[in-house]
């Protein structure tokens, strides 16, 4: 009994392994690369602004919020941030729970400018593990900058994306982590000794 709970125990702990997001552009970067041009194409979910931007009228100008004109979802369903919720500020806090809804996240886009300077910067995080489909953290440029935009990529099941290593990455985790429960959870065995008879022994 007592090895069916460590082999329970081993599976939960790895299927709620948290993996942080990765900062592919430490410090921010003064061009926008954005993500991979497939998933820039065809896994855009929706963008926060955090000051009012225009779209195709110059004169039709839109408060802070999420634009959600371009994407496959709308922010504040699945994903979430404080971006546009209080005064521009270097950080910003996101959170995302896709559920069983077939999407998951991939990438995090921050954007940002010097007012005063209008120059531009831009920061890529990468979401990996078990943490494209739930999780939440603080983003930042450079930790000075302030940051005026967000955009969240992910998988569009629609369409077939190929796999960074990610999913090829996590198999492996999973059939390691079943293999050493496995392993801790098997009995050991006891070699039999070859019985004696009472022959033998006069």
């Amino acid at each position: 009994m007592k090895h069916k709970y460590l082999y329970i125990a081993a599976l939960i702990a790895l299927s709620t392994a948290h993996a942080k997001l990765i900062d592919l552009t430490p410090g921010g970067t003064v061009i926008d690369y954005g993500p991979p041009p497939f998933i820039a194409a065809n896994g855009f979910y929706d963008e926060a602004e955090a000051l009012p931007y225009t779209i195709y009228d110059p004169n039709v100008v839109y408060p802070p919020g999420w634009v959600s004109h371009f994407g496959i979802l709308n922010g504040g369903q699945y994903f979430f941030t404080d971006l546009f919720t209080h005064s521009l500020a270097p950080t910003a806090s996101v959170s995302w729970n896709f559920g069983n809804s077939g999407h998951w996240l991939l990438y995090i886009d921050v954007f940002g400018f010097d007012q005063t300077t209008g120059a531009d910067l831009a920061n890529l995080y990468q979401v990996t593990g078990a943490s494209a489909f739930k999780g939440q953290d603080i983003l930042t440029l450079n930790g000075q900058m302030d940051i005026t935009s967000i955009s969240f990529y992910g998988r569009n099941p629609a369409l077939p994306i190929p796999d960074q290593q990610g999913t090829f990455g996590l198999l492996l985790l999973a059939v390691g982590g079943i293999a050493v429960a496995r392993r801790i959870c098997q009995p050991e065995k006891i070699e039999k000794q070859p019985a004696t008879t009472a022959a033998s022994e006069s």
